[in-house]
């Protein structure tokens, strides 16, 4: 009997030992899972970004911190534009990152909490080039053309990567200062994507300069004023102006259009700028219509990023009528790029602009890439003729034939045409000589204050407005 007993208690040992080990098993299973879960990206399969914290911390922790290269890759607004449906996405997503793990081993790229963006490492790179050939060939992976039915389909990325030791001594430094290399890598500002001393201080010198930018704007746009530059008919009288925005920092001076319109651009504060310019040569005209009884009329710019706001048409119309001028009193000026970097829909506002009695400039024709198919489509009355294509004006046979040319297709597409930076007599003889009907520049009158243009310009001078040519 006692042996009977001691049997079956070996048995129920055994088999709650066993039962022990199935629910062990089965957790060990669940951990696994719920790991895979909490570490894996599900729609990549990639580890996630707080993985490969883990793993850089214990490297820059080591006895021996190896060097190594940590980068960002994120993918450029075509991705973005993929809007069929979020599967679509999805399965285009997972293709570039099987494409990225053929060239860096899955072990080395990780996914990041933005969906469009991918990090990797490059461990124990030979030197700098080695490093630059593998991004290089990283960057022409994502952007090669993918299998129907994602055959339409193209799109690229920008690339941001600093090394450890020589550029950063912690975490955290590494990769602030990867995402300043690929800050500047997306402004396609340089066509390198390695981080450097020296651009990191162009980063911070940017990024006060925004921050001082921010507060003028927020401080009733203190440091801010307009200046006017007449425009001029073949017989030098005055018939329009454009209004150029300036910009004086207390303690600091004048700071360049070309310094601190990009950043307002980038950081969307031109927005801002953008409406208060609008608001302001519009009420200046007003002023000079009724004080000295002429018509005279004004141009703005507008930026990329103004004619890409949902509300950029509502912005026009309610200035005009808040401010009460009429419509042909205002040009808007648009460059080239920003008209073929999304044409279909600048092309809707700029219809809609010229129902409205709206004048068109298009700005920097020539520079760009737009077509002869493209510029007739375009509702545009008047074409700028850039500075650099008169500076040599009129001893330069080349010179002389691109402007001839700019000045055919005006006159195929009836618009009108102007010559902005014209600075000497015989540039100005040149172009009227050639048909050029409007000249702006130096030879008139360089950008001036609201006073000084009018005591100059309107009350002495015969003034004639530039005529109807609606489309």
């Amino acid at each position: 009997m006692m042996v009977k007993i001691m049997a079956d208690n070996q048995s129920t040992c055994k088999k709650q030992i066993e039962k022990l080990q199935r629910e062990l098993q089965q957790e060990r299973i669940q951990t696994k899972q719920l790991n895979a879960i909490l570490n894996h990206d599900p729609d990549t399969g990639l580890l996630l970004r707080h993985m490969l914290v883990r793993r850089m911390n214990t490297l820059i922790n080591g006895k021996v911190p190896p060097h190594f290269a940590f980068g960002i890759i994120r993918l450029d607004k075509n991705y973005q534009r993929i809007r069929r449906t979020r599967d679509r996405m999805k399965v285009l997503l997972f293709v570039t990152s099987e494409r990225l793990k053929t060239l860096v081993g899955e072990e080395n790229l990780y996914q990041s909490d933005r969906s469009d963006e991918f990090l990797f490492l490059i461990p124990n790179y030979k030197d700098k080039r080695d490093v630059e050939e593998k991004i290089t060939e990283m960057i022409m992976k994502v952007s090669e053309s993918h299998n129907p039915p994602a055959s339409d389909v193209s799109f690229g990325c920008n690339v941001g990567v600093a090394l450890f030791p020589d550029h950063a001594s912690t975490l955290d430094e590494l990769e602030y200062n990867a995402e300043i290399a690929l800050g500047i890598h997306e402004e396609k500002s340089w066509n390198g994507f390695l981080y450097s001393p020296e651009r990191g201080l162009k980063h911070h010198e940017n990024h006060t300069l925004e921050l001082t930018l921010r507060q003028s704007i927020l401080n009733d746009f203190n440091g801010f004023h307009l200046a006017y530059q007449p425009i001029v008919n073949n017989n030098k009288e005055i018939i329009a102006c454009e209004a150029l925005l300036r910009w004086d920092v207390p303690g600091r001076g004048a700071v360049p259009p070309l310094r601190f319109i990009p950043l307002a651009e980038e950081s969307g504060l031109i927005n801002y700028l953008g409406k208060w310019v609008l608001y302001t040569a519009l009420k200046q005209i007003k002023f000079w219509r009724k004080e000295f009884k002429k018509n005279i009329e004004v141009s703005v710019n507008v930026s990329t990023v103004q004619l890409d706001q949902d509300d950029f048409l509502d912005t026009i119309k309610t200035a005009l009528k808040v401010i009460k001028v009429p419509p042909e009193a205002l040009h808007l000026e648009v460059t080239e790029s920003a008209v073929m970097d999304n044409p279909e829909d600048v092309i809707l506002k700029l219809r809609e602009l010229s129902k409205m009695g709206v004048e068109v400039m298009l700005d920097d024709f020539g520079t760009g890439y737009s077509s002869l198919s493209a510029l007739n489509k375009l509702p545009i009355h008047t074409l700028k003729i850039p500075k650099e294509f008169v500076d040599n004006l009129p001893g330069n046979s080349n010179s002389l034939e691109v402007v001839r040319a700019i000045l055919g297709i005006a006159k195929t597409f009836d618009f009108r045409t102007l010559a902005e930076g014209i600075e000497k007599q015989d540039q100005f003889d040149c172009l009227v000589s050639e048909g050029c009907q409007y000249i702006q520049g130096y030879i008139t009158s360089p950008p001036v204050d609201a006073i000084e243009f009018q005591n100059h310009f309107l009350t002495p001078l015969k003034y004639e407005g530039m005529g109807d040519n609606s489309q």
